[in-house]
């Protein structure tokens, strides 16, 4: 047998990850507590990768600290439309309860709030990030039915309103953006709100690429407005189900943003993750995701286009370290940190669309080409249970090499000349 089909014997790893059966120490009451920042492994970056801390809670200060210790950088994210300091009553959000219809309608204190808000922004060693979220009418049409919308658009035609609509509510996003570069000039600027390729669950499997177009056509036709007002775009990524399909979610919303940025441009794209199931699912709201989640979460970013992560929370009540699965989170992503200078310099291959592997229950594949003699693959089965194994052919330049997949671990492997090397 050659060593490259010998390859994935590499179940001696020292890379092993923590088992989603361990379980993590417990205090007096009998209760569980999250593992402290010492049992956290570092994972600082170069190459141009980037990992950012954005959890906030009752031990901030801290958390903020050792975050940082451990390579992770700093997020300012600011709530632009609030209204803390008067109680809300001219939250710019609110105004839009009643006003989906007409962008031109801005209340008269929009620019005043933002500009305060961006005046007292908190951490200008970071880079900021606009939470922008609001839902308006997309049906240009009903909108052009209007008369007040079609008489403040100031256009006679259907057509010119299509564009002067969309153009229009552009400018809720842009401004607050060009205000925060006229007051912090040096400062990278982006928004969590409205992305290239608006987060799709199960809107891209199974669907081919056409009518996924005419899904998402308004996100780009909205964004093209947006793009020359950001230094970076944001994919979210939030984790609802605790199901094999959360892989190719992931996958496939971070490909479909770097996608439709790649016709702007090169900006990096960092990917939002929460280590907590997205709220909207009652079921599983609050509770932290499970072990080989976090462990995808932390890796399958940058094989996908992505040249960051930013981990997100709001743990108000919680002291200390907030998460049981962080110290999986990290682990996994020290095998990015460690190859960080290789993983950014190398080309992302094209291979099968991860909503097509979704419908089809293949393991999830993706490679980076460092030269012709040296790859990094990224191999998932997430189909499986976790006490099986299984492989999978990956193609490289020199040939195929087989891989042994492990459960629903997130595989990676060095591949250097005839040596295959499990992370």
């Amino acid at each position: 047998m050659s060593v490259r089909v010998l390859l994935a014997a590499l179940l001696s790893s020292s890379g092993a990850l923590l088992n989603a059966q361990e379980k993590p120490p417990t205090q007096d009451d009998g209760t569980t507590s999250p593992p402290s920042w010492e049992q956290i492994r570092p994972v600082p970056m170069s190459g141009g990768l980037r990992v950012f801390w954005n959890v906030a809670g009752g031990d901030n200060a801290t958390n903020y600290r050792e975050a940082a210790a451990h390579g992770f950088e700093m997020v300012d994210l600011l709530n632009t439309y609030a209204d803390y300091p008067g109680r809300q009553k001219e939250n710019i959000r609110k105004t839009l309860d009643i006003n989906k219809n007409n962008p031109w309608q801005k209340p008269d204190f929009f620019e005043r709030i933002i500009r305060r808000n961006i005046e007292q922004r908190g951490n200008q060693n970071a880079i900021f990030v606009h939470d922008i979220e609001f839902s308006f009418e997309e049906d240009i049409d009903k909108a052009w039915s209007d008369p007040a919308v079609r008489a403040a658009s100031k256009v006679t035609s259907r057509d010119q309103f299509a564009d002067a609509y969309l153009r229009e509510w552009a400018t809720w996003f842009t401004l607050p953006c060009q205000w925060a570069k006229e007051r912090f000039p040096g400062t990278p600027i982006g928004i969590y709100g409205p992305q290239p390729f608006r987060r799709d669950y199960y809107g891209i499997a199974g669907k081919s690429a056409q009518q996924i177009d005419g899904t998402h056509r308004s996100d780009a036709e909205l964004w093209q407005h947006i793009d020359p007002f950001v230094d970076y775009y944001v994919a979210s990524i939030y984790v609802f189900y605790d199901k094999p399909d959360s892989v190719y979610y992931m996958a496939a919303n971070v490909e479909e943003n770097v996608e439709r940025t790649r016709r702007y441009g090169n900006k990096p794209l960092y990917a939002y993750e929460w280590l907590r199931y997205h709220s909207s699912n009652q079921k599983l709201a609050d509770q932290e995701v499970a072990p080989w989640l976090a462990e995808a979460m932390a890796v399958l970013p940058y094989f996908c286009g992505a040249r960051g992560v930013a981990l997100w929370g709001s743990e108000p009540k919680r002291k200390g370290q907030y998460y049981h699965t962080l110290p999986v989170f990290t682990k996994s992503l020290g095998r990015i940190s460690d190859l960080s200078a290789k993983i950014a310099s190398a080309k992302l291959m094209p291979d099968e669309p991860a909503h097509v592997l979704w419908k089809a229950k293949r393991p999830l594949v993706r490679r980076l080409r460092v030269s012709a003699d040296e790859w990094i693959v990224l191999a998932i089965n997430p189909w499986q249970a976790e006490d099986t194994t299984s492989r999978v052919e990956v193609p490289l330049e020199k040939g195929p090499i087989k891989v042994e997949l492990r459960g629903r671990h997130s595989e990676i492997f060095h591949c250097t000349g005839d040596s295959v090397k499990r992370l």
